[in-house]
């Protein structure tokens, strides 16, 4: 509880008979909640054979050591499509290492290091329930730019979870933080369903499902980043 205490900034305002409080964020909450999401996210674009985007997703950029990769969403790859990851304004190819249809995960390797993104260090948390902990995500819903979202954990199983934040699509690929910024899962759906009389789903972009990386921990990681190097 002592972070949490040291996180906050108590202000009193007395005017007249009239007491106010006032309870201010300072660095060390906005480093816990928000830095490593915001600092390695990154957009990832979608091109077609003959050269123009045809869409986008999210993803973070980490680093085991020397060595640098993105995770991202298995779903945002397709047939014939191309995925690259904007790097100012230029666009880096990217490496598929591990393709996880089942979990909706991919990891890559960029083909260069990125300049305008930095990799934080990767480690993911051993907490098997996470029912009601604080989480945050960044990346690129819709038509926004790079936009950060924190939210809470409504239901947890063991290779996914539930949030209450908000995503848009666009978001998928995001990789989810906890308030201590280790990793806990990459954004995959938003709820959709059926609502009153439109015969047409409508999205709640409110309810988020998250799939789980436990089983990727730094050692998985970095074992599969070498084997796939010394492959090449």
């Amino acid at each position: 509880m002592l972070w949490l205490m040291l996180s906050c900034v108590l202000g009193y305002q007395q005017e007249g008979e009239l007491t106010t409080l006032s309870i201010e964020q300072t660095r060390s909450a906005h480093y816990f909640y928000y830095d490593k999401a915001l600092q390695s996210s990154v957009r990832i674009l979608s091109i077609n054979k003959d050269g123009y985007q045809v869409g986008h997703a999210s993803g973070n950029y980490f680093k085991i050591g020397h060595h640098k990769f993105i995770i991202s969403a298995a779903h945002i790859l397709e047939e014939g499509i191309e995925n690259v990851v904007l790097d100012y304004r230029n666009e880096t190819k990217l490496h598929l290492v591990v393709l996880d249809t089942e979990n909706d995960i991919a990891i890559f390797v960029p083909e260069e290091n990125l300049k305008s993104i930095r990799a934080v260090d990767y480690r993911t948390s051993k907490k098997l329930d996470l029912t009601g902990d604080t989480v945050v995500h960044a990346g690129y819903p819709a038509d926004l730019d790079k936009s950060v979202f924190h939210g809470s954990v409504a239901s947890c199983g063991v290779t996914d979870f539930m949030m209450q934040s908000f995503a848009l699509p666009g978001s998928s690929g995001s990789v989810v933080f906890d308030n201590k910024g280790s990793v806990v899962g990459v954004l995959s759906a938003i709820k959709m369903g059926m609502h009153g009389y439109s015969p047409f789903p409508q999205l709640h972009a409110g309810l988020v499902y998250v799939n789980r990386l436990r089983q990727y921990d730094r050692y998985k990681l970095e074992e599969l980043i070498v084997q796939w190097k010394n492959l090449k």
